[in-house]
């Protein structure tokens, strides 16, 4: 019985976040109320509530599943990565993006980002950084892949390669979701020109030379 009903409570919070998802991008997040995802969801408003402590939560809750999805994929992709190096972290960064707008819209993303900002230290901002901070670390996974490849340096951390990777990518991110018309074509492009420089200083050719005693 406990199983059914852990799958029953798993069930329910999934019904509702489709629901939220569902009217977040249809009405956009501030003209959707609680008592309309419940409705939606086929809830109490109540149930919602013992769930998700307000809009935030869930907004919070639609963030961290992107994360949890995109990190599934990330994890897949690198365990089957070939090619260069700028390839295959242009691969991984662009799964980030694609997956962006599969839960959330530009505006809602301008939501989160916002609240993240200006309520660092809140359980939906310290969420949101961890989000950033697990794919940051799966990047490093891939710089570390590429480096017993013998395709990136083994002289630099592949921690912080994959911190500054992420960096560049949620810049890009940051430019697109700010901009309502600009088409994920263009967010590509340019990601793939960067991360192609960004890789230039990583290649194995690009080992500076010890001087002479």
């Amino acid at each position: 019985m406990t199983g059914l009903r852990e799958r029953q409570k798993a069930g329910r919070r999934r019904d509702i976040l489709a629901a939220a998802s569902q009217l977040f991008r249809k009405n956009g997040f501030a003209d959707t109320s609680v008592e309309a995802i419940a409705a939606l969801a086929e809830v109490g408003t109540g149930t919602v509530y013992n769930y998700f402590s307000s809009k935030g939560d869930l907004l919070m809750a639609l963030v961290a599943l992107d994360g949890e999805q995109v990190r599934a994929k990330g994890k897949r992709y690198i365990a089957g990565v070939t090619g260069e190096a700028a390839a295959a972290l242009y691969g991984l960064l662009a799964i980030y993006v694609d997956h962006s707008l599969v839960h959330l819209t530009k505006e809602l993303w301008r939501n989160a980002v916002a609240t993240a900002v200006t309520q660092a230290d809140s359980p939906f901002g310290t969420g949101y950084a961890e989000n950033d901070r697990l794919l940051a670390a799966q990047v490093g996974e891939l710089v570390a892949a590429l480096q017993e490849a013998g395709k990136v340096r083994s002289d630099i951390d592949a921690a912080t390669a994959g911190a500054a990777l992420f960096i560049l990518v949620n810049g890009l991110f940051m430019q697109f979701v700010a901009r309502d018309k600009m088409p994920k074509a263009d967010i590509h492009a340019r990601l793939r020109e960067l991360v192609a420089i960004f890789v230039g200083g990583l290649s194995e050719t690009n080992v500076p030379q010890r001087k002479r005693a």
